[in-house]
């Protein structure tokens, strides 16, 4: 495992041409990204690095000598051995181009077991609905995610998974939203997990409660300059499935008691690698597979 960081900047604040400028400094093409066109009056450049490598410092000192503002994000990258190895792989979806799907379009919730103050535990009832004006986002594609983590497939990589033997694992329908048309059925899926992990170690990093609710289930961030490191007790991998999801949930809320006015954070999925084989061999690279750590205590 090695831990890299990704800068991000504005090439514009190098004060001159951002090729030369990184090259000077040995950040050439392999490792340096500059955006062919710019973003109004900012060009977008990205910079991937291993911690450790002493080109880094020299970018940061290079960086705050020209007074530009830049973003740190690190994470751990893995060799192929040792996600093969990992009880259980964080599964995490690489782009923007979610489709939107839940409770705002129309998507039905069991609150009987849920937090009264942010929904956590809400049981879904229902098909996932999306917005048909996502639907774009879908094309070309095998799988896809909301911006809540809820997983999709299309019907056929949803049949390998249910013939592969893959325990924890079940599907609903998914069906798309159109303002004047109503619903209409998608060949996609809905992934669900059976199992529900216990609460992760307090050795989890980059994992920070910032307005925690009272269940202590959601208001976490994530912040961009520490590595995201899942960490689980040995005696907390007895019941694991092939399919899981965290106890805690992650992301934006907003519950006042009404669902369909309700925006729900979401666990994150833990799948095995035997799962990750069967997305990759059907051709699936839009997500990340990041290994879990495991301490005895």
């Amino acid at each position: 495992m090695i831990t890299v960081a990704k800068i991000w900047f504005d090439g514009l604040a190098l004060l001159g041409d951002p090729r030369a400028v990184l090259e000077s400094i040995g950040c050439g093409p392999d490792v340096a990204k500059i955006a062919d066109a710019p973003v109004g009056e900012r060009v977008d450049v990205w910079v991937t690095l291993d911690v450790t490598d002493e080109r880094l410092s020299k970018l940061l000192a290079l960086l705050q000598e020209r007074g530009a503002k830049w973003r740190d994000i690190r994470s751990d990258r893995f060799a192929e051995e040792e996600i093969e190895a990992a009880p259980l792989l964080t599964m995490w979806f690489n782009f923007d181009d979610t489709v939107f799907g839940g409770p705002r379009m129309g998507t039905t919730y069991d609150m009987s077991e849920a937090c009264k103050r942010c929904g956590a535990g809400a049981r879904q009832t229902s098909a996932m609905i999306i917005d048909g004006q996502d639907l774009h986002n879908l094309e070309g594609r095998r799988a896809a995610a909301t911006p809540y983590d809820d997983m999709l497939v299309d019907e056929k990589l949803a049949k390998v998974l249910a013939e592969s033997g893959a325990t924890g694992i079940s599907f609903r329908g998914v069906f798309v939203a159109f303002a004047k048309r109503g619903h209409m059925q998608l060949p996609w899926r809905q992934l669900c997990a059976a199992h529900t992990m216990p609460p992760m170690s307090p050795r989890s990093t980059a994992i920070k409660p910032y307005n925690p609710c009272s269940c202590r289930r959601t208001g976490f961030e994530t912040p961009w300059e520490i590595p995201v490191r899942v960490v689980y007790r040995a005696s907390d991998l007895a019941d694991i499935h092939d399919v899981n999801v965290t106890w805690e949930w992650f992301g934006d809320t907003h519950y006042e008691g009404d669902v369909s006015d309700a925006l729900f954070a979401s666990p994150w999925f833990l799948v095995t690698p035997k799962v990750r084989r069967i997305f990759l061999d059907a051709g699936v690279t839009d997500f990340s597979w990041r290994p879990i750590y495991v301490v005895d205590e």
